[in-house]
């Protein structure tokens, strides 16, 4: 009865706002009218009750926190999908559409029997509005598969893992800093516009964020003390990840880990030089693989694999994906050494600064100008949160810095378009606001909270 008398008290209004978005719902031009105002409900439930059995200290901003950020997702969700309805009548932009679809194809297809996944991508060949299939597209079906085609099931899902994503944000920044920086990466990650906005469309974004920002919290928290349901979130964790975004799964493991570790034992003076360090050596071995790449060109059978399948891997999806207005260094020959000396710290620049606020080309573009120019007005706190975290917290510093740090140097390769590089830097974007609070709290900029 206390925590109901509480929870009626205290957040009175923000129940009635959500009383008042779920009714809404119901006049939405949706198939399935039940279950988003289902997912709304138990996306609710599930966010009070997990944060209401936090720390007492940490309870009423979380709380306050996660309703903010998730009745906002609701309420712009709602208006976007209908808007954008009126207009293309899908309630869905860019890959959103294709990828619901492609889920309702799938769905389809097992209720006729069928299972065997090379089949389905056969058929999935001759009808996918994306061209491709991915396990997005079978995450949709099994929503799907649950609610009918109810595409708002689906933005509504995404709506609540980009706000639970907040809560581990900031017990990951508490654990490396203290409340104040923690509070500070909170509200960042909750409000920035651009993961806010893939947030509420069906994008894979906001549910890959959640799954890499819970499993590190999840690792954290296991080095500060052992639990065994840890060890079980971090192995379900582990496979969502793996089937969503199978890049960040194999670099979190194969790479951040073992580089987290070998941080943690290092005692070095100057921590901050590690990754201009690794930037040379990343230079030195992809330069020697193009010049093997030309090598072979001229003498048969001379072995060229590793880093010049890398290469040639890159290219390719380097060209496929380079298209639109927004294409960059669209001809540059990586595979030819002193191009990919030039390259590499043209394409982390862009990686890192794009859309740029002088590339006006679209709405979209305009939209991104504002946060862009916050953004290049947070850099140095991100420096100065980098260096802390370097020196002070090598294991905590290790997972964020390096994971930034390598999937930064994956999209300055494989992305030939600056709109799918901007909607793709998300995955890092949470991480960065750690760095930029933990930044931000050393140098006392100060927030009202």
């Amino acid at each position: 009865m206390i925590f109901k008398s509480e929870i009626l008290n205290r957040y009175k209004p923000w129940l009635s706002i959500s009383i008042a978005v779920a009714l809404a719902v119901c006049f939405l031009p949706s198939e399935g009218i039940l279950f988003p105002f289902f997912v709304f409900c138990m996306g609710l439930f599930i966010g009070i009750f997990f944060i209401r059995l936090l720390p007492e200290a940490d309870r009423d901003f979380l709380v306050t926190l996660f309703l903010a950020a998730f009745l906002l997702r609701i309420v712009a969700a709602l208006f976007f999908y209908n808007a954008i309805f009126l207009r293309n009548g899908t309630g869905m932009v860019g890959d959103a559409w294709p990828y619901s679809q492609s889920g309702y194809e799938i769905l389809k297809m097992w209720m006729m029997g069928i299972r065997d996944h090379k089949v389905i991508y056969e058929n999935m060949m001759k009808v996918t509005a994306s061209g491709t299939l991915s396990s997005y597209d079978y995450w949709n079906a099994v929503v799907y598969f649950f609610t009918g085609k109810s595409p708002l099931s689906v933005i509504f899902i995404n709506c609540l893992a980009g706000s639970l994503a907040v809560v581990f944000i900031y017990f990951i920044t508490k654990q490396i800093k203290d409340i104040r920086a923690a509070k500070i990466a909170a509200l960042l990650t909750a409000f920035w516009p651009s993961t806010f906005m893939w947030s509420i469309q069906n994008f894979k974004e906001p549910i890959s964020i959640f799954l890499i920002v819970a499993l590190a919290w999840a690792i954290l928290s296991l080095r500060v003390r052992f639990r065994f349901y840890l060890i079980f979130l971090v192995f379900i964790l582990s496979v969502a990840l793996k089937e969503m975004r199978l890049v960040s799964f194999t670099v979190f493991y194969i790479l951040v880990i073992p580089a987290s570790l070998f941080l943690l034992t290092l005692r070095s003076k100057k921590p901050e030089l590690i990754f201009p360090f690794l930037l040379i050596i990343l230079v030195a071995f992809l330069s020697f693989g193009a010049i093997k790449l030309y090598i072979a060109k001229y003498i048969p059978f001379f072995p060229a694999k590793g880093n010049v399948e890398f290469l040639k891997w890159a290219q390719a999806m380097r060209s496929v994906r380079a298209t639109g207005g927004t294409a960059f260094l669209v001809n540059w020959d990586i595979c030819n050494p002193l191009v990919l000396m030039l390259f590499i710290p043209a394409a982390l620049s862009i990686a890192w600064l794009a859309p740029f606020p002088w590339q006006l080309g679209s709405v979209q573009q305009i939209m991104a100008v504002p946060e862009m120019i916050i953004y290049y007005m947070l850099i140095p706190f991100m420096f100065s949160g980098y260096r802390f975290v370097m020196k002070n917290k090598p294991f905590e510093g290790g997972i964020i810095t390096v994971y930034v740090f390598i999937m930064m140097v994956i999209l300055a390769f494989i992305e030939g378009n600056i709109g799918t590089l901007f909607r793709h830097r998300a995955m890092v974007m949470p991480f960065l606001f750690i760095l930029i609070a933990v930044g931000s709290d050393r140098h006392r900029i100060r927030i009202t909270i």
